[in-house]
């Protein structure tokens, strides 16, 4: 497994080079950690490499079953780049889609899904320090003011942990030009520290997305902006690279 996931990872990189433009809208299936409403059109698909602290790499692969379900796959490792072993993961992670509703008139657009990968430390009895999604439900709507200004929010509720109550998240996405947008995200995560408390903590990310080359898109993460202090997830920089194309 461990010489699987290394081939992925190199793979997926040796093919992130230029190639007609990505998208911006259906393309946008997550901000930074939360999902959104939008899917991958039919045959379409997208690679995703992620360059995580810790020396971590995050591959993930995402595919439109049809233009209303998306699914995707994702595995990795923490200290990747560094010495010493690299920390694989010890599963392969799961996401699944539904777009529920196109937006129309006052109306937003709807998606429901399942997405198991969490973020930072893995921990022990399985799961991540921040938990997953798990099962969630998202509404998109665009701002009346311009048609490149999307506002996100929805329910979610991880299945890491037994008994915990939903998470709540709001999300914006803004396009300033053909090439840059801004994205940022406010999310309450459950934070599992070593006593087994089972707490809330608000999680805020942003990120710039890059169209740097046709169908490559580079993104960059600040994440955690305003976490506890004493949580592996505090503050933190990633970058990932996307790849869009289709069968």
């Amino acid at each position: 497994m461990r010489q699987i996931g290394a081939l992925a990872a190199l793979s997926l990189l040796l093919i992130l080079v230029p190639s007609v433009a990505a998208g911006y809208g259906d393309s946008l299936t997550r901000l930074v950690d939360v999902q959104t409403a939008h899917t991958l059109p039919r045959a379409g698909y997208s690679l995703r490499v992620s360059v995580v602290p810790e020396g971590g790499v995050r591959t993930g692969f995402a595919i439109g079953v049809s233009p209303y379900v998306l699914a995707g796959v994702s595995y990795g490792a923490g200290n990747i780049i560094g010495s010493g072993e690299p920390d694989w993961d010890n599963e392969i992670e799961f996401e699944l889609k539904i777009r529920l509703a196109e937006e129309y008139d006052i109306m937003p657009g709807l998606a429901m899904g399942y997405d198991s990968r969490g973020h930072g430390a893995q921990m022990p009895d399985g799961g991540y320090e921040k938990a997953s999604q798990g099962i969630y439900l998202v509404a998109v709507k665009t701002a009346p003011f311009s048609e490149f200004w999307q506002f996100h929010g929805g329910i979610s509720r991880t299945l890491e942990i037994e008994k915990v109550t939903p998470d709540y998240f709001v999300g914006v996405s803004a396009r300033f030009s053909q090439e840059f947008s801004v994205l940022a995200e406010y999310q309450l995560g459950t934070t599992r520290y070593d006593d087994g408390s089972n707490d809330k903590t608000g999680y805020l990310n942003v990120g710039l997305m890059w169209i740097f080359a046709d169908q490559l898109e580079i993104d960059f993460y600040f994440r955690n902006l305003v976490g506890p202090s004493d949580s592996p997830e505090r503050s933190s920089r990633a970058l990932a690279f996307v790849f869009y194309d289709s069968f």
